[in-house]
């Protein structure tokens, strides 16, 4: 499919029959459109390979006509407009897109045509093919008519390998013949499928030491025909008479050189430099910038095994995941000697760090949905290699004020003054009380530590600070995978100049004053990626993350044991969290076109308080709306279940409308405008509900899915490559109301007080998933 986008096809449909026929009356005489190759399979061996004919056939049906779009050639129309100086704003727009020169029929070649299809068909093994053609003229257009006969398709009975002198390369071929069978026994003739065979036997050989093969060596050539079966041969498959004699041997590393602090100003190259040797591999280096004993067990090329491109990729994504370098290069220098009929290698390791210290300073502007508005700076500094290993330190702060605008103007009495600070250190490897055995290929695991204080003051509410410690670990198996674990997690909350407004507000919602008691949360969390958008694959690409969070469980274990018992145990005078908490993100990614997208995401989350809660602590509770959830709904403004808060703009709603389980569903239809400004399409749903009834009618029942609410919108996305930034507005289609769920039965966009109440706008950084 070509740059024509669904939304020019809605727009050329509204103007189809006044365009139809504009393209035609605009040719000079003589001239027809060409409406494409037409082909006609006859006399086919089999239905089960027709389909792949048809489609490789269809891929040399050159030219292309004029494309049409609803039986519209919009494109063409275009193009003759802006060619006749007659063009509006519209066809100038819609000729930039996807305009496009006329396509006559006197301008096909169909014997060169006729050629490529033979062509192709002989890659298939259809080598008894025959092609006839009729030109098939109308009034303004025209057509080429192939009538195919492609006769019966040659099937591989085996393969045979022809040796070349009785060398270790010959045992090698046959070994993977006999072993991979990469063709299989009466298996369809493609020359594609020969290709790829050879490409993998080269693969193969090279991670066996031959560092000079390469498919270029290999040749097949049908040795017999059958004499039981016409349309079967025999292959053999050989090395070509003109192969290099290094293709033919293979190669040992016979000496490593790594340069960690390599400049391609010699006084930094190896020149001047010492030279510390572990494990037989020669570390240089003028001073020490990074240690040797750290770099080494990130090195999967070793000295004295054969060369295999596996352990340099291997190497040079360890050495990459270090974020330590800016370029890491290997490169391999061949020996003039010979050992025991073996070539010989030098690999040189070339690494170029990145700068080592760094400093950053942010000033954002925020805007939420639920109208706080204010300014946020944020510092940091990292220093990239802190003990010479590749560790990471980072230092941040922050420092932000918000305050709510209601009609135009702000809201002093619900403004808040956040600050905090952060420390955390990086190291690239597995740091236990206990030696564990690293086997990761794919990338380095880390180690984390981190420690942070943050301050929230919020005007004539109360001020909140929080205390956080971790310890965890985070690895990559392979490219698409991400895994993260905290053994150890220990956040600590204090709540204090509670104002007056604040402990009424309590006192009236136990569920909220539950929430807030419990305020020290030692837990254990694990989280797992797994993402098909890092590399551009195909067209239907998925997304799924899973997250568990367990509070006070070790806790209250090492209690009970201790002779603790009761439901309220407190650790050092503090009453602790017990919780679990579970979160299922699923996301599909499905292209539409060279540009467009279709996104869709479902998201549940429960969290269970046992034991010692009766409630989830305020921090780790649920709750929908907002930028990046049920967009016509403002942030924690929806549920739990079928809750109405009373009057949105005192500030309360901000604490009360959340939840223990939440819901989410969203369709997003994502598709290009004018070159960086995106346009979206989208429908979201969801809710939150509570686990245990508190007086809202919020409880999550089996008549959760009537509980739903459900809204729509559209959205502007600003798209500099990695940087995005999104507009979305949106309103309700069904909401909560005095009678429970019900859908909006009228639009009245024309009505101020309506708009004010159902059109919910969202300014955002990124997509919302």
């Amino acid at each position: 499919m070509r740059k024509a986008f669904i939304h020019i096809a809605l727009i050329s449909l509204l103007g189809g029959s006044f365009y139809s026929c504009k393209t035609t009356k605009n040719l000079q005489d003589g001239q027809k459109l060409y409406e494409g190759g037409k082909i006609k399979l006859k006399e086919t061996e089999s239905s089960k390979y027709k389909n792949e004919l048809k489609r490789d056939l269809e891929e040399v049906n050159r030219p292309q006509p004029n494309e049409k779009i609803a039986g519209v050639r919009i494109g063409l129309w275009a193009h003759q407009r802006v060619e006749n100086d007659r063009a509006s704003f519209y066809a100038k727009w819609v000729n930039k897109r996807i305009g496009e020169k006329p396509v006559f029929l006197d301008q096909v070649n169909s014997n060169s045509v006729k050629k490529l299809m033979k062509n192709r068909m002989e890659n298939l093994g259809y080598f008894n093919s025959k092609i006839n053609h009729e030109v098939v003229e109308k009034k303004r257009t025209g057509y080429i008519e192939f009538e195919i006969r492609p006769g019966r398709r040659l099937h591989i009975d085996s393969i045979h390998y022809k040796k070349v002198a009785e060398q270790k390369v010959d045992s090698l071929i046959i070994s993977y013949l006999e072993e991979e069978k990469p063709i299989k026994k009466n298996e369809a003739f493609s020359l594609q499928k020969l290709k790829e065979t050879r490409t993998e036997i080269a693969d193969f050989l090279k991670k066996q030491g031959y560092y000079y093969f390469s498919s270029d060596n290999l040749i097949f050539e049908a040795d017999t025909i059958s004499t039981e079966k016409e349309n079967e041969a025999i292959m053999e498959l050989r090395i070509k008479d003109n192969a290099s004699e290094l293709a033919l041997v293979p190669f040992k590393i016979k000496e490593i050189n790594v340069f960690p602090k390599y400049s391609l100003d010699t006084s930094q190259g190896a020149n001047n430099a010492d030279t510390t040797v572990l494990y037989e591999v020669e570390f240089i280096q003028s001073e020490v910038f990074f240690r040797p004993d750290r770099l080494y067990p990130y090195l999967f090329i070793k000295e004295g095994n054969f060369y295999n491109p596996e352990s340099e990729r291997y190497t040079n994504k360890r050495l990459n995941s270090l974020k330590t370098y800016r370029f890491v290069n290997i490169r391999y220098l061949e020996d003039s000697t010979f050992e025991n009929g073996n070539g010989q290698l030098t690999a040189n390791i070339y690494l170029s760090p990145l700068n080592k210290r760094s400093f950053r300073s942010e000033l954002q502007a925020v805007s939420k949905s639920n109208n706080f508005v204010g300014p946020n700076l944020n510092f940091e500094y990292l220093n990239r290699n802190l003990f010479k290993g590749g560790e990471a330190l980072r230092l941040s702060s922050k420092l932000g004020y918000e305050a709510q605008l209601n009609s135009g103007n702000l809201s002093t009495g619900l403004n808040s003054i956040e600050t905090g600070v952060a420390a955390e250190l990086i190291i690239p490897r597995m740091v236990t009380p206990f030696p564990i055995e690293e086997k990761f290929r794919y990338s380095i695991p880390k180690t984390k530590f981190k420690l942070s204080y943050d301050l929230l003051n919020r005007s004539q509410w109360f001020n909140l600070n929080s205390f956080l410690a971790v310890y965890g670990f985070e690895w990559n198996p392979n490219i698409f995978v991400t895994h993260n674990l905290n053994p150890v997690s220990i956040n600590y909350i204090n709540i204090g100049n509670e104002s007056e407004a604040f402990e009424n507000l309590l006192s009236g919602n136990p569920f909220l004053a539950r929430s807030f008691e419990q305020q020290f949360i030692p837990g254990l969390s694990y989280s797992f990626q797994w993402s098909q958008l890092v590399r551009n694959i195909k067209r239907n690409r998925f997304y799924f993350a899973f997250s568990a969070d367990f509070a006070g469980n070790a806790l209250a274990l090492a209690q009970n044991i201790g002779g603790v018992t009761g439901d309220n145990k407190k650790f050092w005078g503090q009453s602790y969290a017990q919780f679990s908490r579970f979160d299922f993100d699923l996301r599909n990614y499905q292209s539409i076109g060279q540009e467009s997208k279709l996104v869709s995401r479902i998201f549940a989350g429960i969290g269970l308080p046992y034991g010692n809660s009766v409630s989830l602590p305020y921090s780790k509770q649920y709750f929908s709306g907002g930028p990046n959830s049920v967009r016509a709904f403002r942030i924690r403004s929806l549920g739990p279940g079928n809750y109405q808060t009373q009057d949105a703009t005192d500030g309360t709603s901000f604490f009360d409308q959340a939840g223990d389980i939440k819901i989410e569903a969203n369709l997003e239809y994502r598709f290009p405008l004018i070159s960086f400004l995106k346009g979206a399409v989208f429908t979201d749903a969801g809710n939150v509900w509570l686990r245990n009834e508190d007086g809202r009618n919020g409880q999550f029942t089996s008549n959760w899915i009537n509980e739903m609410a459900i809204g729509s919108g559209i959205g502007l996305r600003l798209d500099i490559e990695f940087f995005v930034i999104r507009l979305d507005v949106a309103t309700p289609l069904r909401k909560p109301t005095d009678n429970g769920f019900q859908w909006q039965d009228s639009f009245e966009m024309g009505n101020k007080s309506w708009r004010q109440e159902n059109i919910n706008w969202n300014f955002g950084i990124g997509y919302p998933f």
